[in-house]
């Protein structure tokens, strides 16, 4: 019997959610204006007997209520930030809410290619006490880099 598992990408805007679930998702339904996601997208796959329904929501502030019911019922998300940024006030708002919610997360430090490891030692130093360190990836969708550990992620789900 296959087991289905909503998986909820989230992030600030212009992190690369959308990339990312493109990457994971051949066919991913989107909205977009001007490129950048103002509704859900969503997508799914199967692996290993599991079907992973994914649904990546925007990242503006003026969104957080979409995010609020897209975290609804999920088993497991992805906070995806940007590396050359670091961690926004949109992004302790989604940690905060994963961790009321109780849904267990990984965080993705994307667009490492447009910088040096110090971001990421930065960001990860911040996230210091309100993420398990093996819970981090770092990459660049870009590249491809990164994407294999998150699908390791997927299947330890």
């Amino acid at each position: 019997m296959v087991k289905e598992l909503k998986i909820v990408i989230m992030g600030s805007e212009d992190v690369g959610k959308t990339t990312l679930m493109e990457n994971l998702i051949k066919n991913v339904g989107k909205v977009e204006h001007n490129g950048t996601t103002v509704a859900i997208d969503y997508g799914r796959i199967e692996m290993d007997d599991k079907k992973f329904h994914f649904f990546g929501t925007p990242g503006q502030e003026r969104f957080g209520f979409m995010r609020e019911i897209a975290v609804e019922g999920a088993d497991y998300a992805f906070l995806v930030l940007d590396a050359t940024v670091g961690l926004r006030k949109v992004d302790n708002d989604i940690i905060n809410l994963l961790s009321t919610k109780n849904i267990p997360f990984s965080v993705f430090i994307n667009k490492m290619d447009l910088c040096n490891e110090s971001n990421a030692v930065e960001i990860i130093n911040n996230l210091n006490g309100l993420i398990e360190s093996s819970n981090i990836v770092t990459g660049s969708i870009y590249r491809k880099e990164g994407l294999s550990e998150i699908m390791d992620q997927l299947k330890i789900i």
